[in-house]
């Protein structure tokens, strides 16, 4: 008798093992076993592990962990199968915060407490959401929008011990709603609507709440938005009559037009704000060039980085991504659609790959850096589809094809753990689920060299 438990142990365990074993160069789990999709999502690395939001239908959405010895559920925030569908996960204090559903709270704030989901606040004391967003640290203190159900959606702090209400920006039950918190030296800066003002550019010295600058006097604001910090001086897209939409600034004293690139009420309609190499690289819509690459130095005016499609045809920079002293950004040129280029000071801008060859272009997205040398992200081809690619800015490679056929996994959530790339993908089998690929190991299918077409 004993031999016979002892041997059906043995089995249980080697079965068990099987069953758990996880394959961490290609699909870890299929958290639904079949074609319905585990939805992997909200990915963030703590302490080596990767911590992301997956659904097994048994639990429903909730916070899991990836280790050496494969994925396991963290929480069960939302008992048996309902869904927290935990979200916006940050890192305060060296623990994990996040948002997620809970009954009878709505979604509120939540810590990841000695391996345990803790509710730090119902904010709103009631059933109803107060869906924070916007986490922001700042002088060891997290800054955040949320909405009590009594004064609207308004500034908000978490010190670790304490949520409070930081400000009432727009006094009463209208939302002040700020956005775009962005650290700036003693300060944060953001955007906020007040009543008789609309929206405008805010500051926060850590005890008050000031309107910085009133752009467009009256109701309906300048409507700031795409705040950056490059240097000592904040970026921002913002409107007025007499200029449009246009590219200004914020030094801490003052907000001042940095250039009005479509002169007169015409916007340029700057967009995609990113820092690199200590100066601004953004999009914009010229008269001459169309919607074309620029930077600008503090301090100075901006200029034509490239007009990438000659003529008054945009070149449509975007999806753009700091690796090094290398910017990486999608753009088109006419005659290769959308495809991967890079700036850098020594070499200018220039197409990296052709990589879906001819006219329809690749539309690479979700840039990812994973060491000095490599960055990962996504495109199609017409004969793979959107497949997983990578690129060290002379040799570009597509990894795999996951989704066999034209049809494409449309890889997305990347995330760097250790040294593989991990993301969420689709295919016929198995849904959208999580996958890995060791970069060591990775075998390309396609290769497209810099200057080829």
């Amino acid at each position: 008798m004993t031999r016979l438990t002892s041997l059906g142990l043995f089995i249980a365990l080697v079965i068990s093992g099987c069953s758990t074993r996880p394959d961490l160069d290609g699909l870890v789990l299929d958290a639904i076993p079949g074609p319905d999709a585990g939805n992997p999502n909200q990915m963030l690395v703590w302490d080596g592990e990767l911590y992301l939001q997956l659904n097994d239908m048994t639990f429903g959405s909730e916070i899991w962990r990836l280790k050496d010895s494969g994925l396991e559920r963290v929480t069960d925030i939302e008992p048996g199968e309902g869904n927290a569908a935990p979200a916006r996960f940050f890192l305060y204090d060296d623990q994990l915060h996040f948002t997620a559903l809970k009954e009878p709270y709505g979604r509120e704030l939540f810590v990841l407490d000695g391996g345990r989901d803790r509710l730090i606040k119902d904010i709103g004391e009631s059933p109803n959401s107060s869906s924070p967003v916007g986490f922001t640290e700042f002088g060891g203190v997290v800054y955040f929008t949320a909405n009590d159900d009594v004064s609207g959606y308004e500034m908000w702090q978490w010190d670790g011990q304490t949520v409070e209400m930081t400000a009432d920006i727009n006094e009463g039950a209208g939302s002040a709603n700020p956005a775009w918190y962005t650290v700036h030296g003693d300060e944060i800066v953001f955007s906020a609507e007040r009543s008789g003002h609309g929206t405008e550019l805010f500051t926060f010295d850590g005890v008050s709440v000031t309107m910085a600058a009133e752009l467009n006097p009256g109701p309906s604001g300048s409507r700031p938005t795409e705040l950056v910090a490059v240097g000592d001086l904040v970026y921002f897209s913002a409107y007025t009559p007499e200029n449009g939409i246009e590219l200004w600034s914020w030094d801490g004293n003052e907000a001042a037009l940095v250039a009005d690139l479509r002169p007169g009420t015409d916007s340029s309609s700057p967009r995609s704000l990113t820092e690199h190499a200590g100066r601004l690289f953004f999009a914009a819509n010229h008269p001459d060039h169309g919607i074309e690459l620029f930077s600008v130095q503090p301090g100075q005016e901006p200029e034509l980085v490239r007009d990438l499609r000659p003529g008054e045809r945009d070149g449509n920079p975007q999806e753009m991504h700091s690796h090094g002293d290398v910017l990486y950004f999608a753009a088109e040129d006419g005659e290769h659609g959308l495809e991967l280029w890079s700036w850098t000071e020594s070499a200018g801008a220039g197409m990296v790959a052709d990589i879906d060859e001819g006219s329809m272009g690749s539309d690479p997205h979700a840039i990812i850096s994973f060491d000095n040398e490599w960055v990962y992200f996504a495109a199609r081809t017409q004969r793979f589809g959107v497949e997983l690619w990578r690129s060290n800015g002379t040799t570009t490679q597509m990894l795999r094809d996951t989704w066999e056929g034209s049809f494409g996994s449309t890889p997305n959530d990347f995330a760097i753990v250790g040294d593989k790339v991990c993301y969420s993908a689709a295919d016929e089998t198995h849904g959208r689920e999580l996958w890995c690929l060791v970069h060591a190991n990775a075998e390309p299918i396609l290769t497209r060299n810099r200057g080829e077409s």
